[in-house]
């Protein structure tokens, strides 16, 4: 079935077997109006939605020009929705959830983080009821129910301006946390990350140092630069979105460029780039620094709530699974030699996550040793 897709989105079906493609198609849309689910409508449209975005490249007409996004569905990551509307059509479930059954699932990722304040003393955010939950010279620091932190300014008489103190917020695997930075800068954290950041008035530049990813709305302040510090390069903005993913286990940094304009200066070598809106600057372990055009919807998608896979290998798959779901992940043997690509919603349990890898003919299943969790790949 899959040869067959991928000759349809390249043009090189016969007429019967185009017939066949769009045969299959009616039947997926009149089973998933009779499922009728939101959830899935939403998963549906999204895909669908992505994938004819990406057919690019000019191909023959389609009978039906949905029937190619739908037929990509089976090829991309949502090849599990498909199977979901015959399971719950059919009653009959895919031998990936057999498989899966066997052990508890993995719920995913949540708002928990880490709050360390300028004398050492550190705040479990999760425990802390909304509203004031601390000081930070002349500012106030609020929670609140949606997962974030505030830093307001009070009444200061001038004291504090003499010693800026620094903060850090750190998530840990399967948390997140937004923040709001005295400035007004606003921050995303994800997964298994920590911000450090000073609380200061008077200083000449607004710094910060990341270590894992984050995404930056950056307050406008001509006379103050916002600086990123992150492993081997610093990002030099005044007011501008992006994204920073600097994890110590991936092979790169990757800076992504969603508005305004930043300024990278590799460490080691002093080089710099500058990037515009779209553009991706990669920055590998051997201290080269490379741009590239990228849809940024992809780089950002975590911070919209979505596991994104765009020709990633597995092992980066895993990587962001791990973080995510706060799991290890293991690998049997060689693992297979595939591309991934699509996305899925980070509320989802890691057993459904799964299931859909699985359709690449890859072995994936949870497993339960002495009370600890894992997910295997094989």
């Amino acid at each position: 079935m899959q040869d067959l897709l991928k000759r349809y989105l390249a043009g090189n079906c016969t007429p019967e077997e185009c017939a066949q493609v769009e045969l299959w198609y009616e039947l997926l849309e009149s089973k998933k109006a009779a499922v009728n689910e939101e959830d899935l409508e939403e998963d549906l449209i999204e895909v669908r939605t992505r994938l004819v975005k990406s057919l690019r490249k000019e191909r023959r007409p389609f009978r039906y020009p949905a029937v190619a996004a739908a037929a990509a569905v089976l090829i991309t990551i949502s090849i599990g929705t498909y199977f979901y509307v015959n399971y719950r059509s059919s009653g009959n479930p895919p031998e990936t959830n057999k498989l899966l059954s066997n052990a508890a699932d993995i719920a995913p990722g949540r708002n928990i983080a880490t709050l360390q304040l300028g004398d050492g003393t550190e705040i479990a955010l999760d425990d802390q009821s909304n509203g004031a939950i601390a000081k930070a010279g002349s500012n106030t620091i609020y929670k609140n129910a949606n997962g974030q932190l505030t830093y307001v300014a009070t009444e200061s008489k001038g004291e504090e301006t003499e010693n800026p103190v620094s903060n850090s917020l750190k998530t840990p695997r399967g948390g997140q946390f937004q923040l709001t930075l005295p400035d007004g800068s606003k921050v995303w954290l994800n997964a298994a990350s920590q911000l450090t950041y000073k609380i200061s008035k008077t200083s000449h530049e607004r710094l910060v140092e990341l270590k894992g990813e984050a995404y930056f709305e950056v307050a406008k302040d001509a006379s103050r630069p916002f600086k990123v510090l992150s492993k081997g390069q610093v990002v030099e903005v005044l007011g501008t979105h992006f994204n920073v993913s600097s994890y110590d286990d991936d092979p790169s940094v990757k800076t992504t460029l969603a508005e305004g304009t930043v300024k990278i200066v590799e460490t080691d070598r002093y080089r710099n780039v500058v990037l515009e809106p779209g553009q991706q600057a990669t920055l590998d372990s051997g201290s080269r620094l490379s741009v590239a055009q990228v849809d940024v919807s992809d780089a950002i998608a975590w911070k919209n709530g979505k596991l994104n896979f765009n020709q990633s290998d597995i092992y980066a798959v895993a990587r962001q699974l791990s973080r995510w779901y706060n799991i290890d992940v293991v690998f049997k043997g060689k693992a297979a030699n595939v591309r991934l690509s699509g996305e899925v919603y980070r509320n989802t349990n890691a057993s459904k996550v799964l299931e859909i890898l699985s359709f690449y003919n890859l072995n994936c299943r949870i497993e339960t040793d002495n009370g600890v969790k894992r997910i295997v790949i094989e």
